[in-house]
Order: structure tokens, then sequence, then C-alpha cells
């Protein structure tokens, strides 16, 4: 997390010194009482710097901001449909997402989710806490903290979930016996369109089964959707499909 941080500390300097940030800072500390004069700021003339000052004078016990920090918090976020009062907020939430627990190797339901390093976690944390800003925009909140935080968490928690259930119900190529790669100009969906109809012909796959990947996997169906055209439910489409990949991928009849 520390590189990450020096990144965007690196970033909110120069949005600071963008062009315009001074007149949108001036009209945030006009509009919200608690950006005014946060203490150490240089004067009333300088709104991006008094803005710099409140942000980095954010002050976080663990999990819990003080009760400064926390009506900052809820100020910004009623402005965080401006651009620059949204990046703001965000900057003062990164301790806070610093001590979020999903930087552990296994994070979720006991899944036993393994990735490739917590920077990665760290980023996308990051990410799906900006996108909860942007959502909340505008609203008058008093734990802007804990509603970020668990918004976001909960967003990874369950895309990762969801790529777990996808990796499971992937079935894996036998290298032994995977034909040779050959250059092909055909796209993915035309290549396999062409093994399932291959795969009819000769009987390792029923039609049904090979109706199923076709509006799943060459035309990009959605399941609710796929399920809706061949009389499934949501669920059932993703083991109809697991099984079918499976005897696709098998040769099983």
């Amino acid at each position: 997390m520390e590189a990450l941080r020096a990144r965007l500390d690196q970033e909110w300097r120069q949005v600071l010194r963008s062009e315009g940030a001074r007149s949108e800072a001036g009209r945030l500390c006009r509009a919200e009482p608690e950006l005014r004069r946060p203490p150490g700021c240089p004067g009333p003339g300088e709104p991006a710097a008094c803005l710099a000052t409140a942000v980095a004078g954010a002050c976080w016990s663990g999990y819990r901001p003080s009760d400064q920090t926390a009506q900052l918090l809820s100020a910004l976020l009623r402005q965080a449909g401006s651009a620059l009062a949204a990046r703001a907020l965000l900057q003062a939430m990164l301790p806070r997402l610093s001590a979020e627990n999903v930087y552990t190797p296994t994070y979720g339901h006991g899944l036993e989710e393994h990735w490739q390093s917590t920077q990665d976690t760290a980023a996308d944390l990051v990410a799906e806490c900006f996108a909860a800003i942007k959502r909340h925009a505008g609203e008058d909140r008093e734990t802007v903290d804990r509603l970020l935080v668990r918004e976001a968490a909960r967003r990874l928690r369950t895309a990762r979930q969801a790529r777990y259930r996808d990796l499971t119900r992937t079935a894996p190529l036998d290298v032994a016996t995977a034909p040779p790669v050959r250059r092909d100009d055909r796209s993915a969906a035309e290549q396999l369109a062409q093994v399932l109809v291959q795969a009819v012909q000769v009987g390792r796959l029923a039609r049904a089964d090979a109706s199923l990947l076709y509006a799943a996997r060459v035309k990009g169906m959605p399941a609710s959707e796929v399920g809706r055209c061949h009389g499934l439910a949501e669920r059932a489409v993703y083991y109809a499909l697991s099984r079918a990949e499976r005897c696709l991928v098998s040769g099983a009849a």
C-alpha cells in the first residue's frame, strides 16, 4: 500500500496545481465552513492550500476518524459532484483504506482465494472506494467512512467470489492431448462456433448443450437471457454450461 499511497499523494499534489483548481477550491470553501480556515491554513486568499491543509489534517485512530475529520468527510461528500472534492475525499480516506484487512492473502467467505499480490487488492479497493464516492455524491451522511469502505469492500469481495466461481466451473485442457497450436485469423467466437458444429456432427455434444454454449459463449448473452430462451433458471444455466463444457473438452457423449 505504501507505493500506491506515494503515487496517489503525487497525483493529489498535481491536481491541486492544475488549472482551475484554485477557483474550484474557492467555491468549495465558500460552500462548506469546514474547509474555509482549517488549522494551519496560510490564509483566506489561498483556497487550494486551505483544502490541501484540511485533507492533510485528517486524523484517524485505526478505523475511526476524529470528530473534525468526520465533519470534513461529510462536507466533501456533499460536494463530491465536483471532481476536486471527490478526489479530496479519496485522499482523506487513504489512511482508513490502509487499515482495512483486505490486504491478507485470503479474503472473502472462506473461499481460500489466493491473489497475485496485496498491491492488486489495494488498488482494487481504492478504485471501488472512488466509485462509491461518485455514486453517493451530494448525499449528507454522518458516517461517510463506514458507508464508503463497506460498500467498496462488499463490491470487491463479490467480484472476487464471482471470479472464484467462474474458475471452479472452467474445465482445464489436458496439455498432453491438446491439439497443436496453429495460426488462425478467425476470431475466438468463430472458432468456437465451428468446434460446436463439429462436436454435434460427430455426436460428442448434444444439440441442447451446443445451443447453450453458442448462446452464452459465442453470442455473449447473459445467463438470465440464456435461461429465458431455454426455459432454465439462471443458476441452472451455470450448471448446464459447466456440464456442456466438460463434455466438449473431454469428448464424453
